[in-house]
């Protein structure tokens, strides 16, 4: 009896830390030459940029590149059942909207306003499923998301463009 507490209870252990030893060796990024002047290229291109930030010519140029790259704000997961007539077709996406500023980003990371704008998109969303835009062997995401961004559009102004980050669907026959 003994033995088989020891092999339940000691094996399973001595198992789990030998994998959790190896898996932080193997895990942490080995520093060979390469990899050093790497490391030293990147140390001197930031002393750079912190020279140029006491100059104020970086200033200049951030505004120009948080213009070019919109912000994205993830809202998480979205479960959409298209009801057919021998099955059901649940449509599931990751959804994001990107946003011209931080500050409207901050303002859409609140649960409270990210539920607003989550619903709003869900309910539209859910007006799409009963017409053939969802029901498609293949489903045009673009066309979509521009539906969604201009059916949402009076409601909130300040989104620019809804975003799939992930999409899929799964057709499950009725029983």
């Amino acid at each position: 009896m003994k033995k088989i507490l020891i092999l339940l209870v000691v094996l399973p252990t001595v198992c789990l830390s030998i994998g959790y030893g190896v898996g932080m060796y193997v895990s942490k990024p080995s520093l060979g030459p390469d990899n050093e002047a790497h490391a030293s290229e990147k140390h001197e291109t930031d002393h750079d940029s912190a020279d140029k930030s006491d100059d104020g010519d970086l200033h200049a140029d951030d505004t120009h590149s948080e213009d070019a790259k919109p912000i994205v704000v993830k809202l998480g997961q979205m479960i959409v059942p298209v009801y057919k007539a021998r099955s059901v077709t649940y449509v599931v996406m990751n959804l994001g909207v990107t946003v011209p500023n931080l500050a409207t980003a901050e303002y859409y990371n609140l649960g409270e306003n990210a539920a607003k704008l989550r619903d709003s998109i869900f309910a539209s969303l859910k007006h799409t499923a009963e017409g053939k835009a969802l029901r498609g062997v293949t489903i045009d995401t673009e066309k979509l998301s521009h539906d969604i961004t201009a059916d949402i559009k009076p409601k909130f102004s300040e989104i620019n463009d809804v975003l799939f980050l992930a999409f899929y669907k799964k057709d499950v026959a009725r029983s």
